[in-house]
């Protein structure tokens, strides 16, 4: 919330709204100290509990705001090296913890008499409907803080304090959870633990990804939710949990509102207390307070997890290693196992240091990876083949409704008030279902059906879908099987509908395409790693198609700039292969080339026809942070790495020096260090209504209608047979913001689209225009 500003008082900072330092913060104590070295060259205490120093950026080390050294390196397999910025034998001294607070003890107030009001508030509301009451606690700095302000807000029996156990925490945070109980004697302390232990549940699953994080609902809210129906003996709980969200810790996280409803499951309403609060407020308000319980702090650990994250930095996975190498060596055995079946052995040890692991997204790599799933709709039968399958069709499929056996292989079943005949036929261990008539089938109908037969080829009893169910119908028996309770079942599909896939192991373990249109890796990179520079744009609006013998670039810089123009549509070629400025083209040039108008058109035409465009559009989250090795590792095997990584070199120049990444939001660049940087795909907030237009009209055109659903546009992008691709997933739009804006499009352009959002009906009429008539409105506007 506040940034910081150093005095002249050893360790001491000052909160200020107008500090030019705004960095994570963290204390440095005696323990980190020895475990570098340090006395080797400083003189400190050793038998004080108050921190030495900080550590700004995690890695540098500053002593009243000069750095005095930083540690570089590191990685499950190796240490960081600490280089010290002067060679003056330095004096530390403990940091007046009390004197820290008081120097900001009237911004330190105000924020904590704000939290406990809004926790108080929020308690208030949502106890006049029925909620029970949750404080979230790992053990962690974040959690420390929000259980103190939870116990001085609320009653001691007005909520429950559920720790997570993931059993895969270290072994200080199971200390400082004992140690919060004995400090907070009064609260009713649970604990929540899958019933699955990690080792099982990572064999089942696949090592977790940063982008394939099973493990936080396996593990984490899942047994939270199940934990509070047993604590209150209602199968229907709602429940309120006030979690240690930070806004800080990451670009995803920012995006979250301190009030989130049905964000995690449709059970839950996730509170926010300490959403703005910094690592400075944090430490200040911990050290002061002395609830800095979790010993992991004094050796270096900026933030305490599960042992091996796929979010954790090089600096948390040699820390870890180093001080808990026995805790951690058997869930980093299972990485290592992965890595050596997709890397030589030479080279898994370093693919892991890198974390390439973390970049997993599929079943590749996996013993039991792959698709199980393979689905045909012929003479109006709809039929899915599953391979090994895991559950019974039988007993999973009254989700969508009842059935009515004519014998155990053949009967009818109503969804959605129509009919359908079945048939089941087994064979080698394999079973082929078969629904008719498919012309009687919506999308949802079809889409459900395949989720059903994702969870009978994959389902091993995680639990996720239990806790989405609204009446408790949706059990998962001793056995690990699926039950359906069919007198309480009200077919809502929230057990289909909440994840990919309708499983997160099938989600965690199939292996697809580069997206929902099918790709030709041929493609990959024709761009000799050159992205599509505003300059290179620039040059060729300036000369037109003589810009190719100019010899102001480089030949393979022109070879990059034609394909990229040629993606784009702004040129075009004639039978004889004549190169020649397009009718889109001409209209683009008209509005310059520092118009991001002009590069939103670009984007949408290179979503369609450049491979790694559409990919990045198709495949690259909202709100997510990626390096250049993450985007390499996720393309998958299909193609070698050297065009892999030229490819995804050519996207991130595009993203860094065209209006793409950042006007338009889609890979906004942050520098890690000089030359290094990771992409923010945020999304395009506030979208140029005719961008919007034109992308829709695209879509028209190359679906061969003009007329579709907005659930259509919504899930477009896991539509394997979709020939369209969604304006949506092209600018990375919010689906809730994007109904809106499709909503504000029939008003301000009503000769171009008409909708239709009411009850059920989400219907899209376009108008008998051309994607290229579209963009005339933009010279009007």
């Amino acid at each position: 919330m506040y940034g910081y500003e150093w005095t002249k008082e050893y360790g001491i900072f000052r909160l200020t709204i107008d500090a030019k330092i705004i960095k994570e913060i963290r204390p440095v104590f005696h323990e980190e100290l020895d475990f570098f070295g340090m006395d080797e060259f400083w003189d400190y205490p050793k038998d004080t509990d108050a921190p030495l120093l900080w550590a700004e950026g995690i890695r540098r080390y500053v002593m009243n705001g000069v750095p005095v050294a930083e540690a570089v390196g590191g990685g499950f397999y190796t240490k960081p090296t600490v280089n010290r910025l002067t060679e003056e034998r330095l004096k530390l001294q403990p940091v007046d913890v009390k004197l820290l607070y008081e120097v900001n003890s009237s911004l330190m107030i105000s924020l904590e008499q704000k939290a406990i009001g809004f926790i108080q508030s929020q308690y208030e509301k949502y106890k006049q409907k029925g909620y029970a009451f949750v404080c979230a606690f790992s053990g962690g700095k974040d959690s420390l803080v929000l259980l103190d302000l939870c116990a001085k807000a609320l009653a001691p029996n007005d909520f429950y304090v559920i720790f997570s156990n993931t059993g895969m925490e270290l072994s200080d945070t199971l200390k400082a959870v004992e140690k919060a109980k004995e400090l907070y004697p009064e609260l009713r302390f649970a604990e929540a633990k899958c019933h699955m232990e990690p080792d099982e549940t990572w064999d089942e699953f696949g090592p977790p990804g940063r982008r394939m994080r099973w493990c936080c609902s396996v593990h984490k809210s899942v047994p939270t939710i199940i934990k509070l129906r047993e604590i209150t003996g209602r199968n229907d709980v709602k429940a309120v949990v006030f979690d240690g969200v930070r806004a800080e810790e990451s670009a995803r996280r920012a995006k979250y509102d301190e009030i989130s409803e049905g964000a995690k499951n449709i059970s839950q309403i996730n509170v926010s207390p300490i959403h703005k609060w910094n690592t400075s407020e944090i430490y200040c308000y911990l050290l002061f307070n002395n609830v800095l319980l979790n010993s992991a702090y004094r050796i270096g650990m900026f933030r305490v997890g599960c042992k091996v994250c796929p979010l954790s930095s090089e600096w948390w996975d040699s820390i870890a290693n180093l001080h808990y190498n026995n805790e951690i060596s058997n869930l980093l055995s299972l990485v290592e196992a992965y890595a050596k079946r997709t890397k030589p052995e030479t080279e898994f040890k370093k693919y892991i240091e890198s974390g390439g692991w973390k970049a997993r997204m599929g079943g590749r790599g996996l013993p039991n990876g792959g698709n199980r799933v393979i689905e045909q709709i012929r003479d109006n039968k709809f039929t899915l083949r599953i391979k090994s399958p895991v559950q019974n069709w039988l007993s999973v499929a009254p989700i969508l409704g009842t059935i009515t056996e004519q014998s155990k292989k053949k009967g009818i079943q109503k969804i959605s008030d129509r009919n359908y005949t079945y048939n089941i036929r087994e064979s080698d261990g394999n079973v082929q279902i078969t629904y008719q008539p498919f012309s009687n089938m919506d999308r949802f109908c079809v889409s459900h059906l395949r989720g059903i037969a994702y969870k009978v080829a994959f389902c091993k009893g995680c639990k996720a879908c239990v806790i989405q169910c609204p009446t408790g119908a949706f059990t998962i028996q001793a056995d690990r099987k699926i039950f359906i309770r069919e007198s309480m079942c009200v077919h809502c599909s929230n057990c289909l509908t909440f994840s990919e896939k309708s499983c997160l192991i099938a989600k965690s373990l199939s292996t697809t395409n580069l997206g929902g249109i099918s790709v030709n890796m041929k493609g990959l990179n024709p761009y000799q790693h050159f992205g599509f520079r505003q300059a290179f744009l620039e040059h060729f609006f300036d000369t037109g198609m003589d810009c190719f013998s100019q010899n102001v670039l480089g030949n393979r810089q022109y070879d990059a700039l034609k394909v990229w123009l040629k993606e784009s549509k702004i040129i075009e070629s004639d039978k004889n292969r004549a190169l020649s400025i397009s009718a889109l083209g001409e209209k683009i040039m008209q509005m310059g080339p520092y118009n991001p108008f002009s590069w939103a058109i670009i984007w949408a035409n290179l979503a369609y026809n450049s491979t790694i465009c559409n990919w990045y559009c198709l495949n690259a989250e909202i709100g997510a942070t990626y390096e250049k090795g993450d985007l390499v590792v996720m393309l998958g095997e299909s193609a070698s790495k050297s065009s892999r990584e030229n490819a995804v070199t050519a996207l991130s120049e595009t993203l860094r020096m065209s209006p793409i990444g950042t006007a338009l939001k889609q890979g906004m660049p942050i520098e890690l260090s000089k030359n290094t940087f990771s992409y923010l795909r945020a999304g395009w907030d506030y979208p140029h209504a005719v961008a919007l237009l034109y992308a829709l009209y695209l879509y028209a055109e190359h679906t061969n209608r003009k007329s579709f659903t907005f659930s259509e546009l919504a899930n477009a992008h896991n539509n394997p047979d979709a020939t369209g691709i969604s304006p949506h997933d092209i600018y990375g739009i919010d689906v809730n913001a994007f109904r809106e804006q499709v909503q504000g499009l029939a008003t301000q352009f009503p000769k171009y689209i008409r909708v239709s959002f009411v009850a059920n009906l989400d219907n899209i009429v376009l108008e008998d225009f051309s994607s290229l008539d579209v963009l005339d409105l933009a010279e009007e506007d």
